[in-house]
């Protein structure tokens, strides 16, 4: 699996659109991902492959993950986007669609062959109830395997559901188990009811946390912020974390498995979630002051 890395914040731009990538780039998002799938009409992917392949040489990303959402494997797109596609500028791919573990192991087969050596990371698109329902055979499927990614239009046109929270608790419940037995992180579908809406958006992403997912798809720059901030530790949280492991390794110092601090029994399996808090803390403390 690669190296871990943060994505509050994942932001789809549209691959023909040059001033979107080019604007992009300038925002504080964690993962940008430039689309040659869903937001580039049939008729431009071509267009969209050459506009994406000399934003990724030519435009500087800072911090920013720089990713590519692929066209669905099998198709006559994905052997177009893979041929048209700068390797050695690219440190993930999101693919679309995915509803059974054969998909990834054809992925890494073709990544295999077409960039030899990058360890280039797999975003798992699981977006219809098949995939769903085969969520852990995709994950456990590839060592590129760094995410999944919840998306919800075409679950609910498959289930003739709506996309309201009460729905989507079902596929976000599997999709963060999934993601949590292999080690790899869960990203939330965009909120959608308003692409401006802060607060509200604020709000969706903070429950997405609390579920355990690690990040949100944003559609919009107006998102990202209140997204990275949903998805990165108070400084209550960060504290606390520091109190716990403080406790529990004065314990085991003692020869004892067990610390009690602020009315909590602390043993060693909360302690991990703890390091992650920290580590995610100073990982976002780093990115504000890039």
């Amino acid at each position: 699996m690669p190296g871990w890395r943060m994505r509050r914040s994942v932001m789809i731009t549209p691959g023909h659109r040059p001033e979107r990538l080019a604007k992009a780039v300038s925002l504080p998002a964690d993962s940008l991902i430039f689309d040659l799938e869903d937001a580039v009409p049939p008729a431009r992917k071509p267009e969209a492959r050459a506009v994406v392949a000399q934003a990724l040489t030519e435009l500087s990303f800072g911090r920013r993950e720089r990713a590519v959402r692929l066209n669905a494997i099998g198709s006559a797109d994905f052997v177009a986007d893979m041929a048209a596609l700068p390797w050695a500028s690219i440190d993930a791919v999101m693919l679309p669609k995915v509803e059974r573990a054969e998909e990834l192991h054809k992925l890494d087969a073709t990544l295999d062959a077409g960039a030899p050596g990058r360890d280039i990371a797999v975003i798992a698109t699981l977006e219809t109830p098949r995939g769903i329902l085969n969520a852990l055979a995709i994950a456990d499927a590839s060592p590129r395997l760094a995410a999944l990614f919840l998306g919800p239009g075409d679950y609910t046109m498959q289930t003739g559901g709506r996309i309201t929270p009460r729905v989507l608790e079902f596929p976000r419940q599997i999709l963060v188990a999934a993601a949590g037995a292999v080690g790899a992180q869960a990203l939330d579908a965009p909120y959608l009811a308003d692409l401006r809406d802060v607060a509200a958006t604020g709000q969706d992403a903070a429950a997405a946390r609390e579920l355990g997912f690690s990040g949100k798809v944003v559609f919009h720059p107006d998102q990202i912020a209140p997204v990275n901030e949903a998805f990165t530790p108070s400084a209550e949280e960060v504290a606390k974390a520091r109190r716990y492991i403080a406790a529990f390794q004065e314990a085991a110092a003692k020869g004892e498995n067990l610390a009690y601090v602020d009315g909590t029994f602390i043993a060693m399996d909360l302690v991990p979630n703890m390091e992650r808090i920290l580590a995610l803390a100073e990982a976002a403390r780093k990115a504000a002051s890039a």
